[in-house]
């Protein structure tokens, strides 16, 4: 094998461990933006299936009941209101225990009209909540409004925790994600820093020496952001094959933002830790050149 043979190989190697360096980092940063984002859009999907029973008075009339769903409805804070009416209500018990249940109350309906409430999950906190419950509780038609209590302040609590606990991680994973991509673009460069004080020794100015090793830090930048996007992509694409049915479709417009912005960051990290490397290098001392 001819010298120019093993320097060829020599820089691919160089090249292929550098792009697969960052391209790894890359994708723990979409991956784990990603696992954020999923945990918290089924955070607020568990937020909004929880409700709240608005039971109403017998005085109130079906028309009354259903004139105050819709003002419910209309409420900024409210995502969805049901009128069931007290017949309605039977009707989904005699599901639960049996048609003839009421046969002991000699046929008499025990169940109010009631509005099944469901909030929006921006509208989630305790005191926002309580608000919605004294002004409805205020209306006439309105017996008392059920609501768990003890379960709102657990799926609060819990998703205070877990919305901390993930930020944390993700910050720590940025941090070294950046480190280690300036130590990989630092490490490579430095092994170049022999041929930098050759082309300063043989009077090349800053923009020529340092172009050829930005251009080189766009394109690994640039291939190692879209070797990350093809990791994430196989990996959603793993998870679609064992989970059928979770529907991906909904979010396609975020993934592909997310796609777009691993390669800029990808590139853009390149680019200015490869300007900063190539700075070091041409400042440094002669002592420290065969270091």
């Amino acid at each position: 094998m001819t010298d120019n043979h093993r320097n060829k190989r020599r820089l691919f190697t160089a090249n292929f461990s550098t792009v697969l360096s960052i391209a790894l980092v890359l994708f723990l940063i979409a991956a784990m933006a990603l696992f954020t984002f999923h945990a918290w859009y089924l955070s607020q999907q568990i937020k909004e299936e929880v409700s709240f029973t608005v039971y109403l008075t017998d005085s109130c009339s079906v028309q009354q009941g259903e004139q105050l769903t819709g003002i419910i409805a209309k409420n900024k804070m409210v995502k969805s209101a049901e009128y069931i009416s007290s017949d309605k209500a039977m009707l989904m018990m005699n599901k639960v225990m049996g048609e003839n249940h009421t046969d002991v109350l000699d046929g008499f309906n025990p169940y109010q009209a009631s509005i099944e409430v469901h909030l929006k999950a921006e509208n989630f906190s305790v005191k926002e909540i309580k608000q919605f419950i004294r002004t409805t509780e205020a209306k006439p038609e309105v017996d008392l409004v059920d609501y768990r209590d003890e379960l709102i302040n657990k799926i609060n609590s819990d998703m205070y925790d877990a919305s901390a606990f993930f930020i944390i991680i993700l910050a720590a994973l940025l941090i070294i994600s950046v480190t280690l991509i300036n130590h990989t673009i630092n490490l490579t460069i430095s092994n170049k820093k022999l041929l930098i004080r050759s082309m300063q020794l043989v009077g090349a100015n800053v923009s020529f020496i340092r172009r050829p090793f930005l251009l080189k830090g766009l394109w690994l930048g640039l291939i190692a952001g879209l070797t990350a996007d093809l990791l994430v992509f196989a990996v959603m694409f793993w998870v679609y094959t064992i989970f059928k049915g979770f529907d991906f479709t909904p979010f396609v417009s975020l993934y592909v933002i997310i796609g777009a912005a691993v390669v800029v960051l990808g590139v853009v990290l390149t680019f200015v830790f490869s300007y900063i490397a190539v700075l070091r290098n041409m400042n440094l001392k002669n002592y420290k050149l065969y270091n």
